[in-house]
């Protein structure tokens, strides 16, 4: 049995190794490390590209935190997100969208079947040598960005080399869909386009319930912030030993307006919370694994990696109907709130989507088993 699978890992990936979009990947991951890495650099006044005059920015000067929050910035959100999470992943499904539909096409299962080995066992093979072109391509792009950032920067961000099992993991989550449906229709074309579509759905049902999550970890951030004025306005009042001006009252009573009409907001859009990750469970959460590695990286949200390049509450950006004050304020919820987002259980987010995958794969190996080729 395990000279079987050998054989057919090794004939998978001769296989894939021989089709264009093998050295394709491998090319632009090469380029896009190389371009995202390896074209700049850092000096005591700012940041250089290639030859040209540096760019005078103290808060990516060499030696600044600015500067490793800079680079990884780049690497989970343009080249692990982008790049590797959705580019090379929907080329790695056009790569090995064909796998099965031509394992089980005609002349080819017949010569399979004749090994003593169960049919299920053959497809989960067969599943499992398709991971061989992934497993490839995202150690070579993910260590040639890791050893680039180390030698050029003596930064050596060791947690991004989790993005390897994490990536395998998002296209272990897909690969199972594009089995199932390959199965069920022999066709490469259905195969490939229906796992894009249900991907594009399990997107859509994330990307919904993220963002339903930020807004209410942003309520209850502003709710903490207006309670902290208000402890403030308090500690003012009595340290005068008066009693509180017109004005005084008149702005306590605005601010416990305002902290419960926020607290109002988090409350209502609590159910629709619980009920979108309820939804979760049902589906492989590609997702949750690039929020799990951008926690571990400790990569910068949107507003901080900007914040970089200007400051948000500068009267040149800032709205003039808002104060500085509320400028920051609502900055300052918006990455808490973020930040919170990425928070999630990764153990019960991989636990229940394995679940999912095994379901789909228990499907495919009882059907593959049961049809007549």
């Amino acid at each position: 049995m395990i000279r079987v699978f050998k054989a057919m890992m090794i004939d998978t990936l001769r296989y894939l190794r021989s089709r264009f979009l093998f050295w394709l990947v491998l090319a632009l991951s090469t380029l896009a490390a190389i371009l995202l890495f390896a074209t700049y650099s850092f000096t005591p006044e700012g940041i250089q590209i290639l030859g040209f005059k540096p760019i005078e920015n103290p808060m990516l000067a060499k030696g600044t935190p600015g500067r490793d929050m800079f680079v990884a910035g780049l690497f989970n959100g343009f080249y692990v997100k982008f790049w590797l999470g959705w580019g090379a992943m929907i080329l790695a499904l056009v790569s090995t969208a064909s796998l099965i539909p031509d394992f089980i096409s005609d002349g080819a299962i017949e010569l399979t079947q004749s090994k003593p080995i169960r049919r299920s066992t053959l497809f989960f093979f067969k599943f499992l040598s398709g991971l061989g072109f992934v497993v490839a391509q995202l150690t070579i792009g993910i260590g040639l960005a890791y050893l680039i950032i180390g030698i050029r920067f003596d930064l050596w961000l060791h947690t991004s080399l989790l993005a390897i099992p994490l990536l395998t993991l998002q296209f272990v989550y897909l690969y199972a869909i594009s089995a199932t449906i390959a199965v069920i229709t022999r066709s490469t074309i259905a195969s490939l386009l229906g796992t894009i579509l249900i991907w594009f759905i399990i997107f859509l049902l994330q990307f919904v319930a993220n963002n339903i999550h930020k807004t209410h970890e942003t309520f209850l951030t502003q709710a903490n912030q207006v309670q902290t004025r208000v402890v403030t306005l308090t500690e003012r009042i009595e340290t005068g030993g008066e009693d509180p001006t017109a004005s005084q009252t008149r702005k306590m009573e605005s601010l416990l307006r305002e902290k419960g009409g926020i607290i109002e907001s988090a409350d209502s859009l609590y159910p629709w919370l619980k009920n979108f990750k309820r939804a979760e469970l049902a589906i492989p959460k590609t997702g949750d694994l690039q929020k799990y590695l951008a926690k571990k990286v400790d990569a910068p949200v949107t507003n901080e990696f900007m914040g970089l390049f200007f400051n948000i509450s500068d009267d040149a950006v800032r709205p003039s109907t808002i104060s500085k004050e509320e400028m920051e304020d609502a900055n300052a919820a918006e990455i808490a709130a973020i930040k919170a987002v990425r928070n999630l259980s990764i153990t019960e987010s991989i636990l229940s989507s394995l679940a999912v995958v095994g379901l789909l794969l228990w499907f495919s190996m009882w059907r593959f088993s049961r049809r007549d080729f």
